[in-house]
């Protein structure tokens, strides 16, 4: 693809990102299908409707979106990503560590797809691995929420409390 495509691609679905930071997601959904009908090869426009349906907590139509965007960029992180929660959504975990797995094979470090490989490991019952990828999670910088949460489960894979401890 040419940087002018690109470029075009990315003017193309400006509007629609607008609307979601303002949190018109219905008013972003109906420009990014607009986007589509014009071309259809817009990654952009499906990455984004794809995080547009995830804020309505759509992870069916969210996942159909983030599929287009990976099928049509394999290389792209996000949509390899947001698949693979999607994926963890729908209870289908050894397709939401295979997403997690192609995006690591992206960006080797990348904290969310940590994240995703080590609870859907955990659901899978692979502790080891799990522990592995939560250990190389809490390394980078995630949110307190979700250190909470990684470190909790780490606790309970390790066969220890599995409530955290009142300070």
């Amino acid at each position: 693809m040419s940087e002018r495509t690109d470029e075009r691609r990315w003017a193309a679905v400006e509007e629609a990102i607008e609307l979601l930071h303002e949190d018109d997601v219905d008013g972003a959904v109906e420009a990014l299908r607009a986007v589509l009908l014009a071309d259809a090869d817009n990654v952009h426009a499906h990455y984004y409707l794809g995080l547009a349906f995830m804020r309505r907590d759509k992870a069916g139509a969210a996942l159909a979106a983030f599929g287009e965007a990976a099928h049509r960029d394999p290389e792209h992180l996000g949509a390899q990503v947001y698949r693979g929660w999607c994926l963890y959504e729908l209870g289908r975990f050894e397709e939401a560590i295979d997403a997690g797995e192609r995006a690591l094979a992206i960006s080797a470090d990348d904290d969310d797809a940590l994240h995703l490989l080590g609870i859907a490991n955990a659901e899978t019952g692979r502790k080891a691995a799990a522990m592995e990828y939560l250990e190389r999670f809490l390394k980078g910088r995630p949110s307190a929420e979700n250190r909470v949460d990684a470190e909790a489960l780490l606790i309970t894979l390790r066969g220890g409390a599995t409530v955290m401890p009142q300070a």
